[in-house]
């Protein structure tokens, strides 16, 4: 994937982000010292001047979030599957 193609892809995968998720980001963006700006709006900073190494790390924990996510809805379609043999066991 082409890098600018993949940080845009990015910055629309933190827009999806739940808030907790996204302060994390902002927790990374500061302490990797990267320059930002806030206002009423919100946070912002420039994703496409980044350095490799914050782009990664920001990366990483995006996929992390993402992996966690999937497991917890996996978990709970294991946990509605169970609930739903456990009332068929029952009649």
């Amino acid at each position: 994937m082409a890098a600018h193609e993949e940080r845009k892809q990015i910055f629309d995968t933190i827009k999806a982000l739940v808030k907790p998720e996204q302060e994390e980001i902002f927790r990374i963006i500061r302490k990797l010292k990267v320059p930002y700006s806030e206002n009423s709006n919100g946070i912002f900073f420039d994703l496409s001047s980044l350095s490799d190494d914050a782009f990664e790390q920001i990366k990483e924990y995006i996929q992390y979030c993402l992996k966690t996510r999937q497991e917890h809805e996996d978990r709970l379609k294991e946990l509605e599957t169970i609930r739903i043999q456990n009332e068929q066991y029952q009649e």
